[in-house]
């Protein structure tokens, strides 16, 4: 009895989290907020030069543009430029937009050509630098907010090593800003990590950018929480990507649901910091007590 009461108030003093549904999980994106809005590169290499880029994004634009109803894709959003999709709804291209009816308008995400030079800096009073030039966005959606749009690139992958490929594969990330954190958010197939580096994005390559140089980013967020459920199975609740040691490192927070001492439910927290380069792992960290959990 004497025993049993040690370990109960050892279990109190460690304060342990009794086992239950772990919060803040990673956000998805819905397919309505995955409404992508193709900009064409003539609409960013504007000429004459200017000292800003402005990008119109609408629902009315018609002259000049291309008619792709048909090709499985509702194009509700377009941009304002020569060469863009014309505008589709559930009544003008109903095989396209069977599913969408009319609802109040949501932000498009912004598919930048993969010719673009792209800076983002979260600090920034215009944090979005396209080819060395501020970009506005301008259209019908709330960008009286200041919350800058989501954003589309296309970027190399790195494939699982058990998986590799003789040619690099592209994917495409979802690049979106929190200003008021001051943090720059990456997603990639429903997970998202968070910076609060200046990343570049060109030649299909991120990097983040120190006072000495840039940094590649090989490894997007969904490898890296990948690898980090591989080397622990858990519950992914926080993903951030730093710079250690002039190296790119996803820091991976987690829950573990286990039993101490066979016993008693627990979630026991879990850290591991994955080579944002290599997909490695460099180390796991757990609370010294974890020994204990089955």
């Amino acid at each position: 009895m004497k025993t049993l009461c040690i370990i109960f108030i050892l279990f109190l003093n460690l304060n342990l989290v009794f086992a239950q549904p772990p919060t803040g999980a990673l956000p998805k994106e819905s397919t309505r907020a995955l409404s992508v809005v193709e900009v064409p590169i003539q609409a960013i290499n504007i000429s004459p030069p200017q000292k800003e880029i402005e990008i119109e994004i609408g629902r009315s634009w018609t002259e000049g543009c291309k008619n792709v109803c048909g090709d499985g894709v509702c194009q509700e959003f377009v941009c304002m430029a020569s060469g863009c999709p014309c505008p589709e709804t559930w009544e003008n291209c109903p095989q396209d937009c069977k599913t969408i009816r009319p609802e109040p308008p949501g932000s498009p995400v912004i598919a930048l050509p993969v010719e673009a030079r792209v800076k983002i800096n979260p600090t920034a009073e215009k944090p979005i630098l396209i080819n060395e030039k501020p970009v506005e966005f301008k259209g019908i959606f709330a960008f009286e907010t200041a919350v800058p749009p989501a954003i589309s690139v296309e970027v190399k992958e790195m494939p699982p090593a058990e998986e590799k490929a003789p040619v690099p594969l592209s994917t495409n990330v979802i690049i979106s800003i929190d200003k008021e954190r001051q943090r720059v958010m990456i997603g990639h197939e429903n997970v998202f990590a968070f910076t609060r580096e200046n990343i570049k994005i060109e030649e299909k390559e991120i990097k983040i950018e120190t006072p000495k140089r840039d940094i590649e980013v090989n490894v997007l967020p969904a490898l890296a929480t990948q690898v980090a459920i591989s080397k622990i199975p858990q519950e992914i609740q926080k993903v951030e990507l730093k710079v250690a040691e002039e190296k790119p490192v996803y820091e991976i927070e987690g829950v573990k649901a286990g039993k101490l001492l066979w016993l008693i439910p627990v979630n026991l927290s879990v850290q591991t910091h994955v080579d944002a380069q290599t997909g490695e792992t460099i180390k796991i960290e757990k609370p010294w007590w974890s020994f204990l959990v089955a």
